[in-house]
């Protein structure tokens, strides 16, 4: 009498579509080139951002007390937002080869230039980017002023209520806010 169980047969399952059709792309992608670092735009975007800033630096002094500074203060506005879109292209790797020279681009790009914590940043974007609109686990769709989701929306009670149902409308002038809200919670972890 043997007591050895039967061989089992090990079924590896095959890629589905989408997965095969993914990669692909990616080989297609990578073969032309789409995914290699570019230097030179790189360069070219410090290079007009930093234009830009003292430009923008210079217009205040020279315009001194008057309320042409809003306008200044608009541009400025247009220019710390693209300063922290090359800090969140830094925190994806992309700008330069090693981690550390990401690392550090970003944490001065976003801390000395933005203002904005840089490891808060990192934590909140790789929670996003592990579970992307997963309910709990994205920070990105947490109740906020605007709702991602409808069961979010229907809980909505006062102000909120009101600018959920109209946040269509409203997106441009919330995402103005949206700064400030960044910095907030960017303070409230430093002291937390």
């Amino acid at each position: 009498m043997s007591v050895t169980a039967a061989p089992r047969t090990v079924r590896i399952s095959r890629p589905n579509d989408v997965v095969a059709s993914y990669s692909v792309l990616l080989k297609q992608v990578r073969k032309e080139g789409l995914l290699n670092r570019r230097r030179r735009f790189y360069v070219s975007v410090f290079a007009v951002l930093a234009l830009a800033m003292g430009a923008a630096w210079t217009g205040f002094a020279l315009l001194g007390d008057t309320w042409f500074q809003l306008l200044v203060a608009a541009v400025l506005g247009v220019v710390l937002t693209q300063v922290a879109f090359l800090a969140h292209e830094a925190s994806h790797r992309q700008i330069f080869k090693t981690r550390g020279a990401n690392d550090w681009s970003g944490r001065i790009l976003a801390a000395g230039v933005v203002g904005i914590s840089y490891a808060w940043w990192m934590d909140k974007h790789t929670r996003h980017h592990n579970d992307p609109n997963t309910r709990g686990k994205d920070p990105d769709i947490e109740v906020d002023t605007i709702s991602f989701l409808e069961e979010d929306a229907a809980k909505a009670r006062g102000i909120q209520a009101w600018i959920t149902r109209r946040q269509g409308y409203l997106f441009f002038p919330l995402l103005t806010m949206e700064g400030i809200n960044l910095h907030a919670r960017s303070i409230s972890t430093l002291f937390a």
